[in-house]
């Protein structure tokens, strides 16, 4: 009995343990601490429970290249892959990558990592087709099976 609590336990902490950890931080025009905007040792990242470690830089059309806004984290589903989109008021990049770590750079750049930017850079729509690759949420649902079938043979 004992032997089963301990493996479940175990199979708890491999699921934990297996995730992503992304850059985050905000920046709006109005804040006064830019530090958001290069990527340093003290920079804050979080344990992320979702897919997408992400970037959202938006600026003013005018001035051009102003920065209105900035955000780097993660995201389950965000709403574009390494898109670029510009309105009136608005240039807005969005960037997306699921390695850890990855959502570094300046939010121009589309970002790398998880094979979501293609070189040469494609400049047609995104296509992301789901369960491809090796996700380790999926390593650590096997392991947790097998884990649970075993147990359940004890």
């Amino acid at each position: 009995m004992y032997l089963k609590i301990v493996l479940l336990l175990f199979c708890f902490a491999i699921g934990k343990a297996v995730g992503l950890t992304c850059y985050a931080c905000s920046f709006s025009s109005q804040d006064a601490d830019r530090s958001c905007l290069t990527i340093t040792d003290t920079t804050h990242t979080v344990d992320c429970p979702f897919t997408y470690c992400t970037i959202m830089r938006q600026e003013f059309t005018d001035p051009a290249g102003a920065i209105s806004s900035f955000l780097r984290g993660c995201e389950e589903e965000p709403d574009y892959l390494n898109h670029e989109i510009t309105d009136p008021t608005f240039r807005t990049f969005y960037r997306a990558c699921t390695n850890d770590l990855c959502n570094i750079g300046n939010g121009i750049q589309p970002v790398v990592g998880g094979g979501l930017s293609p070189r040469p850079i494609y400049n047609g729509n995104n296509l992301l087709v789901p369960g491809t690759g090796n996700s380790p949420r999926v390593q650590a649902s096997l392991v947790t099976a097998v884990t649970m079938i075993i147990l359940h043979m004890i």
